[in-house]
């Protein structure tokens, strides 16, 4: 979920596109976006100005000679409110291209293109505002179907095979938001929300989709990154482990602008042989400089002391959630052996996700919290020499030395130190079933734990309870 897109630019090309240009082709369309050169993203970053190119034809997009080390496929789906976001992040991809040693392939669909995206060769252009990278238009294509997602990465790899790959899907993301949605089955949660179609990506069908992908690649993806919000969560991650070796995503909403392309291409080339584990760093670092170097767009000095918004990105190596099991379950053995009341306030005063939104369950609040921080709550009443201590310092130390290959935050205070790199759920009162249908509460005791919490039939006397001890 990428928030805070100038309302400005929306409106400045919402009339560019309507002054009569409804029943123009997808060509004159573009044609008219290019006229709005000049309208840019405030920001002290100084962002690309924005505009789009008509897509060219097939017989122009011509593979590199060789084998390059990396290919890089973004699948930004902007068929919503964050269009203007899309085609800025396209023409920042620009500004490096592809290289003999990184090629980079992106399909960009955008609430105007009246169903037909188009699929792009990245290519360097000479820094003006317009994007001119080759391009091939996809009718009546579906950008919240993880089938097409897989078609466009097929479509890549074919084309453009690399020894190691690097898949991104853009749009919002949900994390345990039920945001709605209209053709899934089940709550509405995931990733790739399409307002043309009203399809989206579930979380369960990205694993689906990377599946898909590695086989056709012959290997895991190298890397999968979500530039969109919410998506590092136990339950996501741990959905998706068996497709790809690393996960870079963030546990925060993610601002606008999103991923600095720029930037993390330009090191990319700079470093082509690096490790993916080493490239999975890069990107958190990359994501880290680019909101912590400049002010950013969103934060402004009026704001009360109290105003939350930061950031978090980190990476996770996938193989490693299976161990992670082993010391999570060890540790919700004992934690439900202590008294439920004081389980309770420790929940309550983990770090919240959503800019510490703690809110009811209801659709759009944010239902995550930090999981190394609640085993920080829960120590902090622990006796050291129980084994309810030692289980959440041994799942802590697991997660970062071994699980959390890179975390970093930013923020207007210090609570976002808080966050380390992996969210959990934590509805308050309401548990979703749908919960049951993931991967994770079939291996893990995560599931039983969030249920033993919400238990009605002592709730009540917990509450009276939490009265009179306070």
């Amino acid at each position: 979920m990428k928030t805070h897109i100038l309302r400005t630019l929306v409106l400045i090309f919402t009339l560019v596109l309507y002054a009569g240009a409804q029943e123009a082709s997808l060509n004159n369309f573009y044609e008219k976006l290019n006229d709005a050169k000049a309208v840019t993203l405030t920001s002290a970053a100084s962002p690309a100005t924005i505009a789009v190119p008509a897509p060219a034809a097939a017989a122009e997009i011509k593979a590199p000679d060789e084998m390059a080390e990396w290919l890089v496929m973004v699948f930004i789906n902007a068929r919503n409110n964050l269009w203007p976001a899309g085609i800025m992040d396209i023409n920042e991809m620009e500004m490096i291209g592809s290289t003999a040693k990184v090629a980079v392939t992106a399909e960009l669909g955008i609430l105007q293109d009246k169903g037909n995206s188009t699929r792009f060769f990245i290519q360097k252009d000479n820094g003006d505002s317009k994007m001119t990278s080759p391009g091939i238009e996809v009718k009546n294509s579906d950008m919240g179907s993880w089938k097409h997602f897989v078609d466009f990465a097929k479509w890549s790899i074919k084309r453009y095979p690399a020894k190691r790959y690097m898949v991104i899907l853009w749009n919002h993301g949900s994390g345990r938001i039920d945001i709605g949605g209209a053709d899934n089955s089940g709550a509405e949660l995931g990733i790739a929300y399409d307002d043309l179609t009203r399809n989206f990506i579930r979380n369960s069908q990205i694993a689906k989709a990377l599946k898909e992908i590695s086989q056709y690649a012959g290997k895991k993806v190298d890397i999968y990154a979500s530039d969109a919000c919410l998506m590092q969560m136990l339950s996501v991650a741990y959905e998706i482990k068996d497709y790809a070796e690393y996960l870079v995503q963030s546990e925060e909403i993610i601002p606008g602008y999103g991923f600095p392309y720029d930037a993390i291409l330009q090191r990319l080339n700079d470093s082509p042989s690096s490790s993916a584990a080493s490239t999975a760093s890069m990107l958190v670092d990359e994501y880290h400089n680019y909101y912590s170097s400049t002010e950013p767009y969103w934060y402004k000095k009026d704001r009360s002391p109290d105003y939350k918004q930061g950031t978090t990105i980190s990476a996770i190596s996938s193989r490693r959630l299976y161990t992670l099991n082993f010391f999570l379950n060890k540790w919700i053995r004992e934690i439900v052996k202590v008294d439920r009341v004081a389980i309770l306030k420790a929940i309550d005063k983990t770090f919240s996700l959503g800019y510490g939104n703690d809110g009811h369950d209801t659709s759009h609040n944010v239902r995550s919290k930090d999981l190394y921080d609640f085993a920080e709550q829960v120590n902090k009443i622990a006796d050291k020499n129980s084994p309810l201590y030692a289980a959440g310092a041994a799942l802590q130390k697991y997660m970062v030395n071994r699980l959390i290959v890179a975390n970093k935050t930013t923020g207007p205070n210090t609570d976002y130190n808080r966050a380390k790199g992996l969210a959990v759920y934590f509805p308050k009162m309401i548990y979703d079933a749908s919960y049951d249908e993931m991967l994770i509460s079939r291996d893990s005791l995560w599931d039983d734990f969030i249920k033993w919490t919400l238990d009605r039939d002592s709730l009540w006397d917990d509450f009276i309870n939490m009265l009179d001890e306070d």
